[in-house]
């Protein structure tokens, strides 16, 4: 590589607020996200010992940071609400019946699917708000989903917000422009 060719082919940074995230469970969420955490990916190393100083060779498993997602509270609670009664029937805790309520929760996945998962989509804009950069997560599933604060001395202004945090299989990046 020579100094007349090091410049990149795009010089455009990738800007923090362009992005829109779809589930195919939770519609209330995906209108009021604010802010999520691109998961990153490591990968599992195998230690090889030796008299003199341990080795490590690449491991065989990706191992995923889980996708955390902050989104607005609205009045009604039901972005908030989907979380909530999607980790309930999971868990069906007063009740075995409480499970079968994931079918009907989950209105826009077929009735064949495990009830438990949903798809996620993350797309990424270019500075010209055309989408450049697609990630899917497959079989997302919550494992926590944050409180929120109510304080009679907080400003209106200030609307409150909650995290869930997901699991999944694994995301593709598919790149679109």
């Amino acid at each position: 590589m020579t100094a007349l060719n090091r410049a990149p082919s795009n010089p455009n940074f990738l800007h923090a607020n362009k992005f829109t995230l779809s589930f195919d469970r939770v519609p209330n969420v995906q209108y009021f996200v604010q802010s999520v955490s691109v998961p990153g990916i490591s990968l599992s190393e195998v230690q090889r010992s030796t008299p003199f100083v341990d080795l490590y060779s690449p491991g065989e498993k990706a191992i995923y940071d889980s996708l955390v997602v902050t989104f607005h509270v609205d009045e009604e609670l039901r972005g908030w609400k989907e979380i909530h009664d999607w980790i309930r029937a999971m868990t069906f805790p007063t009740d075995f019946n409480e499970y079968e309520s994931l079918k009907r929760l989950n209105r826009n996945i077929p009735v064949n699917d495990m009830p438990q998962y949903s798809q996620a989509t993350l797309t990424l804009y270019t500075s010209a708000n055309t989408p450049y950069y697609r990630f899917k997560f497959v079989d997302c599933f919550p494992t926590s989903l944050s409180s929120f604060l109510m304080a009679v001395n907080d400003s209106p202004d200030n609307p409150i917000t909650a995290d869930v945090t997901l699991r999944y299989a694994y995301y593709n990046i598919d790149k679109i422009g």
